[in-house]
């Protein structure tokens, strides 16, 4: 499906807006994200994590993009504009994690995807492995999670 906004790329990104209490949805491309100022698909790091529980959001803050206050966020339980996320980050990770015990949500999943969701979950943390094997050159070890990741991946292809 083309870019609904520029029509010139695939639209690999769904957007989803609600317009009059209904649900619209849109693909776009990944420039047009940005433009409309989109977060970067990017997983978080430990390092990010350690670094957001260190930060502290003020009580008067406001998204420098849309105008929305910190207070809005704890009394509607809503955010303005993607650019909340980044803004209110500190204050949504501890709020995820006094709801969820962790710092990301724990939500039921269907019982066909969670073969798969597992599957990625492992690739994740063994890809995450290997960037440290790669960072204390333990290239041994580097090429086993890289083994192990393209066998996770042919599993994640054979159930789909």
């Amino acid at each position: 499906m083309m870019c609904e906004i520029c029509g010139m790329e695939e639209g690999r990104i769904k957007y989803t807006k609600v317009i009059n209490g209904e649900k619209v949805e849109f693909y776009i491309c990944e420039k047009c994200a940005k433009k409309k100022g989109f977060l970067p698909l990017t997983k978080p790091s430990k390092k990010n994590i350690e670094t957001v529980k260190k930060e502290k959001v003020p009580r008067n803050a406001e998204c420098p993009l849309c105008g929305w206050k910190l207070y809005n966020v704890g009394k509607k339980g809503k955010l303005g504009c993607p650019q909340c996320y980044s803004t209110f980050r500190p204050y949504i990770y501890t709020i995820v994690r006094e709801l969820h015990g962790k710092g990301k949500h724990k939500g039921k999943v269907p019982v066909v995807d969670k073969r798969k969701l597992v599957l990625k979950r492992k690739i994740r943390e063994v890809e995450n492995a290997l960037d440290d094997a790669v960072k204390k050159e333990e290239y041994e070890l580097a090429a086993e999670l890289r083994d192990e990741i393209k066998t996770l991946s042919l599993k994640i292809e054979e159930n789909e």
